[in-house]
């Protein structure tokens, strides 16, 4: 166990000596370093935004969050059944058929701001063509391994992941997001501030052209 200690310990400060792009190089030549899986993920990082609440100089809350749109579940099953060896097909129109039903987001908050518990501060609400929606489901969940890769830096150890769903119908069985709506904003709310987060759908893609 010392021997081994020693040897990270070396190998760390000659990595810091001059020409350690060498000794990079060397290592990888060395270390089998695996195969780099190339997967486009610009994209779909872009669509998990930030919003952050101040309180003059004093941070209120941060929430991040990501819209489960088609464009977004086809991402994450692409990934998922590569990893898992998975049929891609069969599991992609699992994902789309949740949206049929559901309008559902990823958000991350701090430990210290919790949500969907009964004296939470913050209230979390859907708006969309003027309407206001209330979740059917707010719960707090371990964030699958692909989602975490979208989210990025902004997933960290400070942070917990809420699954939050909406009905995608409304009581007469209306869809909410039609072709006619242009953007969906979740929206934060406490006693005395008001946070939200846009997603403009016309940017993402239908769900048929994920189903070919």
């Amino acid at each position: 166990m010392k021997t081994k200690n020693i040897f990270h310990i070396s190998l760390m400060l000659i990595t810091l000596l001059p020409g350690c792009g060498r000794v990079t190089n060397w290592a990888k030549s060395n270390f089998n370093q695996g195969q780099d899986i190339n997967s486009d993920l610009g994209s779909i990082q872009q669509q998990v935004h930030t919003v952050r609440i101040y309180d003059q100089f004093a941070t209120c809350a941060i929430f991040d969050g990501l819209w489960l749109s088609d464009a977004v579940r086809t991402a994450y099953a692409d990934i998922y059944a590569q990893r898992h060896g998975k049929d891609r097909n069969t599991f992609l129109r699992r994902q789309l058929e949740e949206n049929k039903h559901f309008i559902s987001f990823y958000v991350l908050s701090s430990y210290e701001i919790p949500l969907g518990t009964d004296n939470a501060l913050w209230t979390v609400t859907l708006h969309i063509n003027d309407h206001l929606f209330t979740p059917i489901e707010t719960k707090m969940v371990e964030l699958p391994q692909e989602y975490r890769v979208f989210f990025d830096k902004r997933y960290n150890r400070f942070k917990v992941a809420y699954m939050i769903k909406f009905d995608a119908q409304d009581i007469e069985e209306n869809a909410l997001i039609t072709p006619e709506t242009e953007q969906l904003q979740l929206v934060f709310r406490s006693i005395k501030k008001e946070a939200m987060l846009t997603w403009n759908t016309l940017n993402y893609a239908s769900q048929e052209e994920y189903t070919a």
